[in-house]
């Protein structure tokens, strides 16, 4: 078994973990000193995703085959907290009520690791929650939604929601995404990333849809 790196980088809320490994071997890896978990060996490689920590972690991923066990060791560097999760989860609930934009209200205490805070007709918000601090925070838009008035109102209420809930100013951070959408559509293929009030928003466009990730760096 060999993975790719010794370290990894989280990009976006996970750090991807890869690398090869003999073909049907079983594949278990533990983040820190989590709990033992499954990995996928897909033909000799083997893709695991860690979210982003608040601190430097060792990741140990084993392979098992013909009653061999091999053992490797990767450390996962530390990421930044975003926003602290009940003050996030507060300010989230209260722009919402105020914008009238429909979203279920967020709890104040949430478990560790990704969670959906918003998935519907293909629309998630997801983020990645560690010991009640926001590490990151992923927006995924459709692009069958991008010629739709409501649907693109809507979009830009979530932005502002979000953006004004992690500290950015909202208004800014849509006007500058208005503008990378427009160099999208005239053919620019990478976008420059937004940077608003100490976070920043990855802005990643493809031909199914929008991926935002925001993030502090």
């Amino acid at each position: 078994m060999n993975p790719t790196k010794s370290a990894y980088s989280t990009n976006g809320l996970v750090a991807v973990v890869k690398g090869t490994v003999s073909k049907n071997a079983q594949v278990t890896y533990q983040i820190g000193d989590g709990a033992v978990q499954k990995g996928a060996n897909n033909d000799g490689t083997f893709v695991i995703q860690v979210p982003g920590q608040l601190k430097k972690t060792t990741v140990t991923v084993k392979a098992k085959k013909s009653g061999k066990t091999t053992t490797k060791k990767v450390s996962v560097k530390k990421t930044k907290v975003l926003a602290s999760y009940p003050e996030f989860a507060m300010k989230y609930n209260l722009i919402n009520q105020q914008m009238k934009v429909v979203a279920d209200p967020l709890p104040t205490t949430q478990k560790n690791g990704l969670v959906d805070l918003y998935k519907k007709d293909g629309i998630r918000i997801r983020a990645n929650v560690q010991n009640q601090q926001v590490v990151g925070i992923a927006y995924v838009f459709p692009v069958k939604y991008m010629k739709n008035k409501a649907k693109m109102k809507d979009f830009a209420m979530r932005l502002i929601v979000l953006s004004s809930a992690v500290g950015a100013d909202g208004k800014q951070v849509l006007k500058d995404y208005q503008k990378l959408a427009k160099d999208a559509q005239n053919g620019q293929t990478t976008v420059d990333n937004i940077h608003n009030k100490g976070v920043t928003f990855e802005t990643n466009f493809s031909d199914k849809g929008l991926y935002m990730y925001l993030v502090k760096k």
